[in-house]
């Protein structure tokens, strides 16, 4: 029991610290929650700043090839070009006449072609179609010639495009002849030329990128300012003014820095960028921060959320777990004090019986159902005054108040005999002083009576004993006298006359010595015959012996024994006093069927811990009144009787140590069930 208790103990000990203990977890969950939110803002922003760069090196080295691109396309359009003028050249003097130039014009695609000579005079001119205007074109390359023939060391060729009117916009090329005497132009539509470069140059790439979602601006800036971007945008402080810009253009890798921009946050990446077309500049790629902080608030708000329902759910898990451990721990001390209490309940030697206000019955114990010898089935939960003993027990009077509480001593009135009850009844209030019942205590003293009984008994036969042993030593003499002389004048004389009378008188002289004889003999068996030592016998065989001694005595037919012994049953007893018990009970029962006649059933069987001998007989019965008086000796019913047959019995079974019962049904008849502890 002490280790049970303290394991409860310390089960009640943890159970106290869980609630703090979860209170602890929250914290520290709540921490944890907060430097995960850090961790995955920046983790997030280093992936957004990673994107960026990656997207920032494509660009440059992109746009890079866009910028080679071009260059290839204007050498690869330029060397068309160079070509025709080439197989021209071949014409000594360059003779060609205006349809021969419209046939070299539509045969290479172009739009016309124009020979100078060094004072810029037309020598020759052809168009492959009526619509080209000549004279237009000449306009828009007398600038371009003069700078061609002005520089006679460096320049040979030069390429550029002109016109502003849809359809008017053409591509031209100019070239020196080896031998430095003519100029010959090539006048091709720009349109596919322009939209080839469009589509290839680095302004288109930048446009086309910036158009994807999650892309602010790009833009390329050198010393001299913005070259390109993808977006007009405010005014932005030049390089030489901006320590990031510097701090760009000195760095080999992408920098990065946020800022507003037009009161938007900006996560801006800028690298160093040159190229043959362009001086050395810097490439800015700005993100927009707006979506990113939106997209981290919700992230945190969830976080946060979850933190709670997880909070709340450990914390309503704390608070179910304590509460289950208090509970547990109620339980089991309610189930330990009620298990103790229906053990002091159930172990107390005294019937115990509680009703409600109601009369129901709610609660018995084991020593109230075996004093009244019921079923607790049959007696919890029904009504008090419906059962059979309730008028021995007056709790309905109790409950309505018409007696008092206080002590009563009851006799109850069972086959095997009476039980004398001591019964103290009260009435249960509720902590407000509300009637709620009745109890009623009930103590059977009737074995404390009949060890009273059994003790005057005994006093009584020893007395007995004594003064027979000195009055049938005072009456055995002259009694032995009388019998001898009777049997004398029986035998020896005879008389004259009257010998009918002689006879019959001297027969009953010895008939009634002899019954003398035997009272006698039966006061001195209550003093002579007592502490006769035990042998181990066979019971069996001694009763089976005695039976048939007593059947023999019987002189009428009308009365019958039956006997069922089982056999070879071992025993130490003394064998003149067990066949003394049963000469006595079986005398007994046939006494009890001489008036109507009837059986005597001998019964003989060895239990586990006591050997049973039971004699009942079919007489008349023994009346409840004198019940409790059969035993006691020279009490008798019978006008011829000694009164000490069932004394004697009673002594014996006492030698043994063992109990004798009775029982007497109304219908008639008797039993006396003797139990000999073996």
């Amino acid at each position: 029991m002490p280790s049970l208790n303290s394991n409860r103990k310390y089960d009640f000990i943890r159970g106290r610290f869980i609630l703090p203990l979860a209170v602890i977890f929250g914290i520290l969950l709540f921490i944890l929650t907060y430097l995960g939110i850090q961790k995955s803002r920046s983790d997030n922003l280093q992936l957004l700043r990673r994107q960026g760069a990656a997207l920032l090196e494509s660009l440059t080295l992109s746009a890079d090839n866009a910028i080679k691109a071009n260059t290839f396309f204007d050498l690869l359009v330029q060397e068309k070009f160079s070509d025709l003028a080439g197989f021209l050249e071949t014409r000594p003097n360059l003779e060609f006449s205006a349809p021969e130039l419209a046939d070299f014009a539509s045969g290479y695609g172009v739009d016309a072609i124009l020979i100078f000579d060094n004072e810029m005079n037309l020598k020759a001119s052809g168009a492959r179609s009526v619509f080209v205007n000549i004279n237009s074109i000449y306009g828009y390359i007398i600038p371009a010639m003069k700078s061609l023939l002005a520089d006679t060391v460096n320049q040979t060729s030069f390429q550029f495009v002109e016109g502003n009117v849809p359809g008017d916009v053409r591509l031209y090329f100019l070239t020196r002849t080896s031998d430095q005497k003519y100029v010959i132009v090539i006048a091709s539509d720009a349109l596919f030329y322009s939209q080839a470069k469009e589509n290839i140059g680095i302004g288109f790439l930048v446009q086309n990128i910036a158009r994807e979602v999650g892309v602010e601006y790009i833009m390329f800036q050198t010393m001299e300012g913005i070259i390109f971007s993808s977006r007009k945008i405010g005014p932005v402080l030049k390089i030489e003014k901006d320590p990031f810009l510097q701090a760009a253009l000195a760095a080999d890798s992408v920098v990065w820095r946020e800022y507003e921009s037009e009161g938007a946050p900006i996560l801006e990446l800028a690298k160093r960028f040159s190229s043959v077309e362009y001086s050395e500049g810097i490439f800015r790629l700005g993100i927009p921060l707006d979506k990113y902080y939106e997209i981290v608030a919700g992230y945190n708000r969830q976080m946060i959320f979850l933190s709670f329902l997880i909070f709340a759910a450990l914390l309503l898990a704390a608070l179910y777990l304590s509460g289950k451990q208090k509970r547990i721990y109620l339980d089991q001390s309610y189930r330990q004090m009620k298990s103790l209490s229906e053990k002091v309940f159930e172990s107390i030697n005294a019937g115990i019986i509680a009703v409600g206000c109601d009369g129901r019955v709610e609660m018995v114990n084991r020593q109230f159902l075996n004093i009244f010898e019921a079923v607790e089935n049959d007696v919890v939960g029904r009504q008090w005054s419906a059962l059979k003993f309730h008028s021995i027990i007056s709790l309905d009077k109790v409950l309505s108040g018409e007696k008092k509480a206080g002590e009563d001593e009851e006799t109850l009135r069972i086959p095997a005999g009476s039980k004398h009850l001591l019964i103290n009844t009260g009435r249960i209030h509720d902590e407000k002083g509300d009637l709620t019942g009745a109890v009623a205590v009930i103590y059977d003293y009737t074995h404390i009576r009949e060890l009273e009984e059994s003790a005057r008994r005994r006093e009584r036969l020893t007395e007995l004993g004594d003064l027979a042993a000195g009055v049938a030593h005072e009456i055995r003499n002259p009694l032995n006298a009388i019998s001898i002389a009777a049997q004398r004048l029986l035998g020896e004389f005879e008389p004259k006359e009257n010998i009918d009378e002689f006879n019959a008188f001297a027969g009953q002289i010895k008939t009634e010595a002899g019954r003398l004889n035997d009272i006698v003999n039966r006061f001195l068996s209550m003093a002579r015959d007592r502490g006769k030592a035990s042998q181990d016998i066979n019971i069996s065989d001694v009763l089976d012996d005695t039976i048939k001694l007593v059947d023999l005595g019987i002189q009428r037919d009308d009365i019958k024994i039956v006997a069922d012994i089982q056999p070879e049953v071992f025993a130490s007893v003394s064998e003149d006093r067990f066949k003394q018990l049963v000469i006595n009970l079986v005398r007994n029962a046939v006494q009890a069927c001489e008036k109507m006649g009837g059986e005597v059933i001998i019964g003989f069987k060895e239990e586990s811990e006591s050997l049973i001998l039971s004699v009942k007989d079919t007489g008349p019965g023994i009346p409840e009144n004198i019940r409790n008086k059969i035993f006691t000796p020279y009490f008798t019913t019978r006008d011829k009787g000694t009164g000490l047959g069932l004394s004697i019995v009673h002594q014996i079974v006492e030698e043994f140590g063992g109990r004798i019962e009775v029982f007497s049904p109304e219908d008639g008849g008797a039993e006396f069930r003797v139990k000999i502890p073996k």
